[in-house]
C-alpha cells in the first residue's frame, strides 16, 4: 500500500490523489475488475456482501467516510470504525460507491481534484445465464457457420464522481476442435479453437470447422473468478466443409546442358513428367478430382486434356503452352467443394545448340564431354562420325554426350562431324550438322 501524503491547509486534510483501498468479504477472494486512474476509481466484485468491508489507512488524521450512488456530490456521510491510521467501513451495498472525503469540519464532503473512490458491485446479484446455445447452419455453411446463443446478463455498470455511467465489458469463450493446415510437413493438424467474446452475445459467426466438433460457451471471466462460470455444449456438429492443398513434383531431373525453361518454380523443359498430390482434411474430405487443362494462347480459355478422379496423379508434358492442373475436394455428401487450388504449369519452347569444340581427357570436370545444349526436346538422335564417315558413337537421349571415346580410347584430336535430328515440344523440327573439333593438351 502506498504512503499517503498528507497536505495541510487551515483545516483542510486532502488525501492522496489515488488512494488504494483494501476489500475484503463475501466468498472468495474480492476481484479488482478496474483500475480507472483517470477517474481515480477502483471497482471491485464481491461474491456476496456477507463480511464485506473497506478499510483505509492514512498517515494521520480522522478518516470521514462517503457512500454515494449517482454522484460524489450529492454523497452522505456513513460513520466508520477508527483504530490509529486506519479506518474500517462495514454494511456495504451493491452498486454504490465510497471514499474517504476531507475532515468532519470541511464545508464539502470531497475534493474532486484528489479523492479517491472505490465501487462496490455485489457479482452474485449479477450472474450471467446461458439459456441455450445452438448451431444455425444456412447456406453459407461451406465457409461458415452462426452460433445462437440465448444468454441473460445484466450490464455492470459503475458511476465515476462525476456520475457518468461506465460499464464492464464482460468475457465469454467459445472452444471447439478445428484442423488446421501445416505447409512445413504437409499435413493438417488437430488444434483448439479458442475465441474471445465480448460483451452481451446472441450471435457469434465463425468459419466452418474441418472437423466434426462439439461448441462449448463458457463465461463470464468474472463468474470463472469466484468458481460460478457457466458451461453450455452443443451436440456433436457433422462437419460439410473442406480445405484442399496440392502439391506438384518434377519427376525429371534436368540434363547438365539443359536450358532452363523459365525463372518459375512451375517452368519445365519437355517432356517432363509432373507428379501432383492432393491434400484436404479427411475423413469430411473425400472425393479428390484432378484436371489437366491447357490454356488457348488466343481465346485464354481452359481446354480439358485429362480429369482424374484420384487423389495422387502423374502426367507426362510433351507439348509446349501454358497448362494449369486445378484440384478439385468435395465431402463425402458432395456438399461443400474447394477447387481454389490451381497450379499454373509452363512448359517452353525448344532449342537447339551445337558445340562446336570440346577437350577429352585434358581438362576433367571442365568440357571434357560433348553435349548439346538444348530445351523441351521430344524426341532426339545424334550420331558422331570421323572424316572418312565412319559412325563412333550414337546417342537418343540429350541429357547425354560424347566422352570422346571410341573402344575404351580417347580418339585422335582433329575434326569431327556430328548429325543430329530432333523434334521440339512446340512441334518445331530439327535436321542439323557441324564440325567437331577435338582438342588435347600436347601431353594427354
Amino acid at each position: 500500500m502506498k504512503k499517503a501524503i498528507l497536505l495541510f491547509t487551515g483545516l483542510f486534510l486532502i488525501f492522496p490523489a489515488f488512494a488504494q483501498y483494501t476489500v475484503r468479504g463475501g466468498t472468495g477472494t474480492p476481484l479488482q475488475a478496474e483500475d480507472n486512474a483517470y477517474n481515480r476509481i477502483q471497482v471491485y466484485l464481491l461474491n456476496g456482501l456477507s463480511g464485506a468491508e473497506i478499510s483505509f489507512t492514512s498517515g494521520s488524521g480522522t478518516h470521514q467516510w462517503y457512500k454515494y450512488d449517482k454522484r460524489a456530490g450529492d454523497a452522505v456521510a456513513i460513520p466508520c470504525r477508527q483504530t490509529g491510521n486506519t479506518s474500517t467501513i462495514t454494511n456495504l451495498s451493491d452498486g454504490f460507491g465510497y471514499f474517504v472525503g476531507e475532515d468532519q469540519s470541511a464545508p464539502s464532503p470531497f475534493d474532486a481534484n484528489s479523492t479517491s473512490y472505490v465501487w462496490i458491485i455485489d457479482y452474485s446479484k449479477h450472474l450471467p445465464v446461458i439459456f441455450s446455445f445452438n448451431i444455425q447452419e444456412d447456406e453459407y455453411k461451406c465457409e461458415s457457420l452462426k452460433l445462437i446463443a440465448d444468454v441473460e446478463a445484466a450490464p455492470l455498470e459503475y458511476r465515476t464522481y462525476s456520475g457518468a455511467p461506465v460499464s464492464l465489458q464482460r468475457t465469454f469463450h467459445l472452444m471447439y476442435s478445428d484442423l488446421e493446415w501445416k505447409e512445413e510437413s504437409k499435413m493438417f493438424a488437430p488444434v483448439d479453437a479458442i475465441s474471445d467474446i465480448e460483451g452481451l452475445i446472441s450471435e457469434i459467426s465463425i468459419d466452418a470447422p474441418l472437423k466434426n466438433t462439439a461448441f462449448t460457451l463458457t463465461g463470464d471471466d468474472y463468474a470463472k473468478h469466484f468458481g460460478l462460470e457457466q458451461k453450455v455444449s452443443t451436440p456433436e456438429y457433422e462437419a460439410v466443409a473442406v480445405e484442399a492443398h496440392g502439391i506438384a513434383t518434377s519427376l525429371k531431373e534436368a540434363g547438365v546442358s539443359e536450358q532452363s525453361a523459365g525463372g518459375k518454380d512451375t517452368d519445365y523443359s519437355a517432356p517432363v513428367e509432373i507428379n501432383f498430390e492432393a491434400y484436404a482434411n479427411e475423413p469430411v474430405a473425400a472425393l479428390y478430382i484432378w484436371r489437366i487443362m491447357k490454356i488457348d494462347p488466343v481465346t485464354r480459355d481452359s481446354i480439358d486434356i485429362v480429369r482424374y478422379p484420384e487423389k495422387s496423379i502423374s502426367y507426362k508434358f510433351e507439348e509446349a503452352g501454358n497448362y494449369v492442373a486445378q484440384l478439385e475436394v468435395t465431402d463425402r455428401l458432395s456438399i461443400c467443394l474447394d477447387n481454389s487450388q490451381v497450379i499454373p504449369i509452363f512448359i517452353g519452347d525448344s532449342d537447339l545448340r551445337l558445340p562446336n569444340a570440346f577437350s577429352p581427357g585434358s581438362s576433367p570436370g571442365s568440357n571434357d564431354e560433348y553435349r548439346v545444349s538444348y530445351k523441351s526436346l521430344v524426341s532426339f538422335k545424334a550420331s558422331i562420325y570421323n572424316r572418312w564417315g565412319n559412325l563412333l558413337f550414337h546417342w537418343e537421349d540429350p541429357a547425354q554426350g560424347w566422352d570422346g571415346k571410341v573402344g575404351g580410347k580417347y580418339v585422335p584430336t582433329g575434326v569431327y562431324f556430328i548429325v543430329v535430328e530432333a523434334k521440339g515440344a512446340d512441334g518445331r523440327t530439327y535436321t542439323r550438322s557441324s564440325d567437331i573439333n577435338v582438342l588435347r593438351s600436347k601431353n594427354n
